[in-house]
């Protein structure tokens, strides 16, 4: 009875400590900092009290029985890490280290003579990790965009960065792998020719007639309006150039945001922008294992309009684009070699809220609460499938028979597979609509997809939330965008979808991260931002500041754009100086230094401080939904937090504001289960 209720006194304290791992994640405000410290000695106080009542009948405790129930409560965290598709980082784990080993009885013998002493180590374990505390609240803490950008890498592709110089790419030890026979059932198996060859093909429909219908984004009450070359501003105007059963599926999509409360049965309306590649982009989005064909057919039994893909082209281009693919929705820009980024804004501000004119008259007032924006180089989905207990099993087999050591306790990290690629039927359909369900259930401003670079297999997690690695297929929640007044850069030259994920970031808004679904995409040579990668190679220096975006420009933005400017000009920077150096290190040719900047006035220093004074600036890193993740007190979690300099001089904090409110979660599984992980 005594062994019961010491057990219900641990499991007491690790819960006042930590929260409860199995209804929440423990993100922790630096408002709450002072609560937890009352937790800490309240925790205290009562152990202390547990050891006095119970410490006579602890000192002759059968050690066995107790390292049993230790040891059958680690295997019932494992069980239900493994349920819920989310393990703890070894570092993160709530069980000593000492329990992960077949030798834990010996090791307990050797950490305390008695369980009382343990207990007193534990309890100083807790008066530290309370300094701790006292550190944490004392750093100073960059902005959530600037600290999510820590952990991802320049792509080679658009930046002066040698992968193998870096170690970026590849694999330290693939050699080794291939010997273990890791990529077993997965080499070779997905080839994309298929798929790419229905993306590339137009279907077989009827000939329609097709009209045009100008659209103006609006903003208020006005039309927006963007800057021409030579200084001037008109207004946003876009040409709609369909057939009229996309006009009206177009209107019928805007009339179900209104009005519907319910998912819809379809995707949300897809805009793909694409350049120069009338004849090799995949557009046709009527293929089976996109959203097939039965998706477009507009059925007026249905709760939700049909299917919608249109691709955003340039002027210039329309009429091959038109050649290729004759009954293909095309939103034409109203310039030419604007950009991808002007590409990108246009489609983001004509969808949150646009008037058709006709007649030169304009129509009401149509929005749009979501937009998918997907690049034309999309080729397949994937969904990860959890391997089962008898594959898992083989895993191990496998693995052994090649003379791997695997883990002795289930709480170690699994080597190998986790899941299994499953493609079978509309897949982009079935992972679209999984994201929006997810989405559905808070308000995160941005959403994607993990993108499989061969490793999505060996994923354990199944959302990540505020990653900045969001790219190719993103969901916009316009509305969500509009709050937080983060918008695309349209003078941009270069990493437009990363700048929007760290203003949405620095501006308190989410990322949501499916890792449960994964896509394949091309890297075309030609067309698309084929221009810009051509320039940067051909180029001496590494990447400078108006190489990203012209000095002129960039005076002209806001404080909130210029500060995400910034800090994604000091990650390029970061990378391309560390590639530099080393290749000069190693006696390889390097590019010269990247030009300074000190002519430009950035927001570092007390320009900063001004802009989080007028603005304010949210802090944020990035997570798992990992319902027994601890705290890592080298990278501590911050959640809806800011901090705002007053006149004084002094940091207060303040009450986070409505969008960055407190809100509640509900995590479902994409495969349908009845699981539910509730994050509070």
């Amino acid at each position: 009875m005594q062994l019961q209720e010491w057990d219900a006194a641990v499991t007491a304290l690790v819960r006042c400590a930590w929260a409860d791992p199995l209804s929440s994640l423990p993100f922790f405000r630096i408002g709450q900092i002072e609560i937890l410290r009352q937790r800490f000695e309240s925790a205290e106080r009562w152990l202390s009290a547990a050891i006095e009542k119970f410490g006579a009948s602890l000192m002759v405790r059968d050690e066995e029985a107790m390292e049993s129930q230790l040891f059958s409560l680690d295997e019932q965290l494992a069980t239900l890490e493994r349920e819920c598709g989310c393990p703890r980082p070894k570092q993160h784990r709530l069980a000593p280290n000492s329990l992960q080993r077949s030798s834990s009885r010996q090791v307990l013998a050797d950490l305390a003579t008695t369980t009382l002493s343990a207990a007193m180590a534990h309890s100083r374990m807790r008066f530290r990790m309370r300094f701790q505390l006292k550190t944490w609240s004392r750093r100073t803490l960059q902005p959530a965009g600037k600290r999510s950008l820590a952990i991802l890498h320049v792509s080679p592709r658009y930046g002066k960065v040698d992968a193998k110089v870096l170690g970026l790419q590849r694999s330290r030890n693939m050699k080794q792998k291939l010997a273990q026979g890791r990529y077993t059932h997965t080499w070779g198996q997905f080839k994309q020719d298929g798929f790419r060859q229905a993306l590339q093909t137009p279907p077989d429909t009827a000939a329609a007639s097709l009209k045009e219908v100008d659209l103006i984004a609006w903003e208020g009450k006005q039309p927006v309006t963007y800057a021409l070359r030579d200084g001037s501003r008109e207004p946003l105007r876009l040409t709609f150039w369909a057939t009229q059963e996309s006009v009206n599926s177009l209107y019928e999509w805007c009339k179900w945001f209104e009005s519907s409360t319910s998912l819809p049965q379809h995707p949300y309306p897809v805009l793909i922008p694409s350049k120069g590649r009338a004849k090799a982009a995949h557009l046709n989005w009527r293929a089976p294992h996109c959203f097939g064909p039965a998706a477009f057919q507009s059925d007026g039994q249905r709760q939700s309009p049909s299917a919608l893909v249109v691709a955003v082209v340039e002027p210039s281009e329309a009429k091959d684009y038109r050649e290729a693919w004759a009954d293909l929705p095309l939103l034409v820009l109203p310039e030419n070699d604007m950009g991808p980024a002007f590409a990108r804004w246009c489609i983001q501000k004509v969808s949150s809220a646009f008037r058709m004119e006709q007649c030169h008259e304009l129509g009401a007032l149509l929005q749009m609460r979501y937009c998918w924006l997907v690049d034309d180089s999309i080729t397949s989905f994937y969904r990860l499938n959890p391997l089962s207990d008898q594959s898992l099993q083989e895993e191990d087999e496998r693995l052994q028979s090649r003379g791997v050591v695997l883990p002795l306790s289930s709480l170690s990290k699994p080597l190998g597979r986790k899941s299994e690629r499953r493609s079978n039927g509309a897949m982009f359909a079935e992972a679209m609509l999984a994201v929006q369900q997810q989405a559905s259930q808070g308000t995160c401003a941005i959403c994607g997809f993990l993108r499989d670079d061969g490793t999505a297999p060996m994923k354990s997690a199944q959302w990540a939330l505020d990653s900045t690695s969001v790219f190719k297929v993103v969901l916009l929640n316009l509305v969500e965008l509009a709050k937080l007044q983060v918008e695309y850069v349209p003078q941009l030259h270069l990493f437009e979808d990363v700048c929007l994920n760290v203003q949405a970031r620095n501006s308190g808004g989410r990322i949501l991260k499916c890792m449960s679904y994964c896509y394949w995409a091309d890297n075309k040579t030609f067309g698309g931002c084929a221009e810009q990668r051509a320039q940067k190679a051909a180029a001496p220096r590494c990447t400078g500041l108006e190489d990203i975006i012209p000095a002129s420009a960039f005076m002209e933005l806001t404080a909130a754009a210029k500060t995400a400017v910034e800090h994604v000009y000091g990650w390029v920077h970061r990378d391309e100086e560390r590639s530099r150096l080393r290749k000069e290190a190693l006696g390889m040719p390097a590019p010269l230094p990247a030009p300074e900047t000190e002519a430009l006035p950035l927001t570092e220093g007390t320009e900063e401080a001004t802009d989080m004074q007028q603005h304010g600036v949210t802090f944020f890193d990035e997570h798992f939904f990992d319902p027994f993740q601890d705290l890592d007190w080298s990278q501590p979690a911050l959640d809806d937090l800011q901090i705002q300099v007053i006149q004084d001089d002094r940091s207060r904090e303040v009450e986070p504001q409505a969008r960055t409110e407190h809100r509640r979660w509900l995590l479902r599984k994409p495969s349908g289960e009845n699981a539910v992980m509730v994050l509070d």
